[in-house]
C-alpha cells in the first residue's frame, strides 16, 4: 500500500443514484458481479453478460437468484468507475472506448465515443472503465 493518497485512480467508484435493480438472463451467477453489460430484449427491465460488439449500458454489482419467487434480479451499475475483465487477448489501452468483447468482457470499440465512455486505467487483465 505504498501508493496510498500517493497516486491517483478511478477505480472503484459507483454513483448511489445510478444503481437499479434489473432481471438478469438465465445463467448469470454471484461469480460474474463486476462484468459489462448490455440489453436482453427478450424480457422487460433485463441485462445479459456483455456479447461481442455490444453497448455496455452498466457493470453488473450484484447477483440474487430469488429461487422462491422465480426470477434472478441484480444491482447493475448504470454510472460508474471501476474494473472490468478484458477480453483475452484485446490490446485495449487508455483513451480507448470499451465495448462488449463477449461473456461480460470488454474490448477496444473501432471509433472512440467518450460519450459512452472511456479507459481510464489498465489494471492488470481488467480496465478502468468509466461509464458517464
Amino acid at each position: 500500500m505504498a501508493n496510498f493518497h500517493t497516486k491517483v485512480s478511478l477505480r472503484g467508484f459507483h454513483f448511489e443514484d445510478f444503481i437499479l435493480t434489473f432481471t438478469l438472463a438465465a445463467g448469470i451467477v454471484a461469480a460474474d458481479s463486476g462484468k459489462a453489460v448490455s440489453v436482453d430484449a427478450s424480457g422487460p427491465n433485463k441485462v445479459k453478460l456483455a456479447g461481442d460488439g455490444d453497448t455496455i449500458i452498466g457493470r453488473l454489482q450484484t447477483v440474487e437468484d430469488r429461487k422462491v419467487e422465480g426470477q434472478l434480479v441484480g444491482a447493475v451499475e448504470l454510472k460508474f468507475a471501476n474494473l472490468i475483465p478484458i477480453k483475452a487477448g484485446d490490446l485495449i489501452a487508455v483513451g480507448d472506448t470499451a465495448i462488449g468483447g463477449g461473456g461480460g468482457t470488454v474490448k477496444k470499440a473501432a471509433t472512440a465515443d467518450h460519450a459512452k465512455n472511456f479507459v481510464a486505467e489498465i489494471i492488470g487483465t481488467d480496465a478502468v472503465v468509466v461509464q458517464i
